[in-house]
């Protein structure tokens, strides 16, 4: 009963120094930033940040937050009383990294296959049923001008 006891006390003592977290990312030119990960350093806690920049998360007394976003430098901030502004950084090196496909996306030096693109306007000119047919290449021999079959 008395290890209980001391488990419910602990278990306790850690919810009370927990804290709501609240903040702002912010671009180089002063704009929020959407969809920015934050995470707790060292546990399983995290958010993103919302359309205007602003995020709120429940985390441990004086923690390290740590800030990643696509193109921007990571950064690691430590919690402080108020609410924080966290003006991130652009990464240029990191900016053509990532190769965005059909399904996913891959880092640049694991492509193995040729990587093209089909815009709407080669699409129309080509008749066809599916859209797979459409990024197929191929081209009914009855679209070809001169063609009788």
């Amino acid at each position: 009963m008395l290890t209980f006891l001391l488990i419910v006390f602990t278990s306790m003592a850690a919810l009370a120094q927990s804290k709501q977290i609240t903040g702002k990312v912010l671009s180089p030119e002063g704009t929020g930033l959407p969809g920015v990960s934050i995470a707790v350093k060292g546990s399983t806690k995290a958010t993103t940040t919302g359309n205007d920049g602003t995020f709120s998360i429940d985390a441990p007394s004086n923690s390290t937050l740590v800030f990643t976003y696509v193109g921007f430098a990571e950064q690691e901030v430590k919690a402080g009383d108020g609410p924080m502004t966290v003006n991130l950084s652009r990464d240029i090196k990191t900016l053509d990294q990532l190769v965005v496909i059909g399904y996913g996306t891959v880092k640049r030096r694991d492509v193995t296959g040729s990587i093209s693109s089909v815009g709407a306007a080669q699409i129309e000119k080509v008749p066809v049923t599916s859209l797979q047919q459409s990024l197929s290449g191929y081209i009914h021999p009855s679209c070809v001008q001169g063609s009788k079959g």
